[in-house]
């Protein structure tokens, strides 16, 4: 083609292309750059020498594939920066910039599918940086770096905030990055180092090599006054080097804050695979944690020369496994990169502290999923397809880290870390959906996982699962065992199905033996042949599902004083006269309702306990049940000062609910803990007198208490004390609304004492009013 009739053709195609683009500046997802095109290779060369103006300038060359054919115009996005020219195999070729998103390139002649050309962008200008302050290019002092992602963009892909690409999670290329820094810096980029030339004037350029590919989110870039701390890793498959790039300052502090790298980098090979990229690097930053491959962006204030911030080092690290070998194939899928990171936070304490330390962090991280993740994230919500503002948000890692957990107690530890690694390996630098690591397991491993999936993936909430009850018959020398276990719901309406659950067997020599059961729907059970009689079946009692229940087991003894800061209860062994093995539960879903209604008495919509364990016959103990209106655990059941909480016990899900003797300990009415004298095995709840039920003047809302009763609960006499200067009447309401008692009182009297020993056992209303029938004050007693 000649050059006239060239420079026709690439008129009229950039006028029909402006035309276009006025039309549709926003793409569809049928229109993103990487519907059309493949990068292959980036060649990104990148001055960074303005840290006064805050600017970049340099060029970029891209190896372009075409996905289509027919392809008229290269898209590729680059943000906020001026485009100086472009060049498409060496010609000077006009373009189309809207200087916010997208870089349209026309081309003089289509290109059909594997059609190859070689576009060159230079560029100058100020990066763009996200509105969250945390991603795309930014300088800080003396300093400059990139973080890949940002949370409130949307698409969240920050590569293009310092280079022309296809920015999506999908498209993987290989990188040459040729950063020209001032002689007094260093250019840090993931890879190798494959030289470092003295340019003579001042600068140096770097030149650094990614020799797997890589979306563009994880390339790196950082300059600054670095010094490299330089290791070894013994892998799996020989030496691997290690860098860590940090201010001068911190080059003391690098032994201390990784103190155990190599040994994490162990535990993760051990459970994950080789490790996948050719150097372990991090590299100190203002701010920022970011999982660029073999370059981690990583706060100069975690490098602090103690261990506080190794969690997150070790983060990132698995993003390593889980985010750059393979990566979520949209941000719809962000939990498998962001939950199995959050799941190996506790992979890693399980391979240096023991097994213990997994399940004590695992459990937190449950109870702060249970309790605050909807309320961050806007309501329950599924792992897969969550809103663009949520990306980045609780679901998507600490659900999503309970997942995984989960997951592994569906396989069992032996077929889920074969498997994993053959996923890993599968998908290596590669893109995966939550369908194609469903889709794998189940060819894997041939255990079915679309149930598991559709309950723990593609829905909100949370399931959770109780031992209803077991029967017990002799069976020659062995006993038959019938449990029956019940699914109760958190956040959902959707009954999840081939649940597999393990139940523990205890008997009262507390020998044990641990055995499986699936079952579907709202409820199951399941026969097992145990050789010895079990007093206690415990589901799930090695916590290897992350249902709605947050539990301990210890064994006891006189004197322990233990607090459950995650089930919200402590208690104390006043006597023992042998250890005792105990359960606590707290259930995170709303318990069974009362068997026979008792009208204006309200129970808790949210969570109850569950006692359980082998007690020698003189244990006694106490228990405190911890209660709040706020932090979203009591707020829909205290709603004012004015609903009088109790708690409720039963000895199983047979029984009904009965209130039982306990005191109130708390400065403020809406927190405290409600004390339990002789704590029995069983079912504990809170509940309210609800106010309105009871028709509580609502003009002494701001009036102080006038009633004073006292023992609450009483077995026998009570003692009423009281404040009013005019004459008024109690009256004594049982729990069915009849009056039983009713006792005047002078304007003189103080204090009466009510003989309750005469009354059936159970709640009652202390009422005080004036003779015109006001009502000054309700108060609760319990009769026991």
């Amino acid at each position: 083609m000649n050059r006239v009739i060239y420079y026709c053709w690439f008129l009229i195609s950039l006028v029909i292309s402006q035309f276009a683009f006025s039309q549709n500046q926003n793409f569809s997802a049928s229109r993103l750059p990487g519907d059309s095109i493949h990068v292959v290779h980036y060649d990104i060369h990148l001055s960074v020498l303005d840290f006064d103006a805050k600017t970049i300038d340099g060029y970029t060359e891209l190896q372009i594939t075409s996905k289509i054919n027919g392809l008229n115009t290269l898209p590729l996005e680059l943000l906020t920066l001026t485009v100086d020219s472009a060049f498409i195999n060496n010609i000077k070729t006009p373009f189309v910039y809207n200087d916010t998103t997208l870089l349209k390139i026309p081309l003089a002649a289509p290109l059909n599918i594997n059609d190859t050309v070689v576009a060159r962008i230079y560029y100058h200008g100020h990066p763009f940086t996200d509105a969250s302050d945390w991603g795309g290019f930014h300088f800080v002092g003396s300093y400059a770096f990139n973080l890949g992602v940002g949370f409130d963009s949307n698409p969240h892909n920050l590569g293009k905030s310092w280079f022309p690409c296809v920015d999506d999670f999908t498209d993987r290329a290989l990188y040459d990055m040729y950063i020209t820094v001032s002689d007094i810096n260093t250019a840090v980029c993931g890879g190798t180092l494959i030289s470092e030339v003295d340019n003579g004037n001042g600068t140096r350029t770097f030149h650094w090599r990614m020799n797997n590919t890589l979306p563009t989110y994880l390339a790196s870039v950082a300059v600054g006054n670095y010094v490299p701390v330089n290791d070894t890793f013994a892998g799996i498959n020989g030496q691997i080097p290690i860098a860590i790039y940090v201010p001068p300052a911190y080059v003391q502090n690098v032994p201390g804050s990784f103190l155990h790298l190599k040994d994490i980098l162990s535990v993760y090979e051990n459970c994950f695979g080789t490790y996948p990229w050719e150097r372990v690097g991090y590299v100190g930053a203002a701010k920022g944690a970011m999982e660029h491959a073999t370059n981690i962006t990583y706060p100069n204030s975690s490098i602090n020369g103690s261990l506080s911030d190794e969690w997150l080092y070790a983060h990132e690290l698995s993003h390593m496994w889980f985010g750059d070998k393979v990566t979520c194939a949209s941000a719809d899928d962000m939990w498998l990169n962001e939950g199995w990171a959050v799941f190996c936070e506790s992979v890693f304490r399980e391979g240096l502290y023991g097994k213990e330390s997994y399940k004590t962090n695992m459990r937190s991280k449950l109870k702060d999923v249970l309790q605050f993740t909807h309320i961050k994230d806007g309501g329950y919500r599924a792992l897969y397809g969550i809103p663009p503002e949520y990306t980045y948000g609780s679901t998507v890692y600490d659900k999503g880290g309970q997942v995984a957990h989960t997951l592994r107690g569906y396989l069992g530890d032996s077929l889920f870390f074969s498997t994993i690694k053959a996923y890993l390996n599968q998908f290596a630098y590669h893109h995966a959906s939550s369908a194609d690591l469903r889709d794998f397991i189940t060819n894997y491993t041939g255990v079915n996982m679309n149930d598991f999936f559709d309950a723990w993936v593609f829905q909100p909430g949370f399931p959770q699962f109780s031992v209803d009850s077991f029967s017990v018959l002799p069976n020659d020398s062995a006993y038959q065992v019938t449990v029956f276990v019940k699914q109760r719901l958190k956040g959902t309406s959707i009954y999840s199905n081939s649940n597999r659950i393990e139940l523990g067997f205890i008997n009262s020599n507390w020998q044990s033996y641990n055995d499986t059961m699936s079952f579907s729907g709202s409820t199951g059970s399941k026969t097992f042949v145990l050789p010895f009689q079990p007093s206690v079946v415990l589901m799930d009692p090695n916590d290897k599902l992350s249902d709605a229940i947050t539990d301990y087991i210890n064994v006891v003894k006189t004197g322990d004083s233990l607090n459950y800061t995650d089930c919200f209860f402590k208690f104390k062994v006043l006597q023992a006269s042998d250890s005792a093995f105990i359960r606590v539960e707290h259930n995170w879903v709303a318990p069974d309702s009362l068997k026979m209604p008792v009208p204006g008495l309200r129970l808790s919509d949210y969570r109850y306990w569950k006692i359980d364990g082998i007690f020698p016959s003189d244990f006694n103990a106490t228990g405190y049940f911890f209660y709040n209106r706020n932090a979203n655990l009591d707020n829909t059941l205290i709603t004012s000062s004015y609903d009088s909480l109790i708690i409720l016990y039963r000895q199983s899900p047979a029984f009904d609910w009965q209130p039982i003797n306990f005191r109130k300990q708390g400065v403020l009415w809406s927190i405290g803990n409600l004390i339990v004298p002789n704590l029995q095995k069983g079912e504990y709840t809170l509940a309210v007198w609800d106010q309105n039920y009871l028709g509580l003047d609502k003009s002494l809302k701001n009036e102080p208490n006038i009633l004073k009763i006292y023992p609450n609960p009483s077995d026998g006499e009570v003692v009423i004390e009281f404040n009013v200067a005019e004459k008024s009447a109690l009256n004594f309401i049982n729990a069915s609304g009849l009056l039983v008692d009713s006792i005047e009182i002078a304007p003189t009297q103080h204090i009466i004492r009510w003989n309750a020993r005469t009354f059936p056992k159970g709640v009652y209303l202390i009422q005080l009013s004036t003779p015109n029938k006001r009502i000054m004050e309700n108060k609760k007693i319990v009769l026991q």
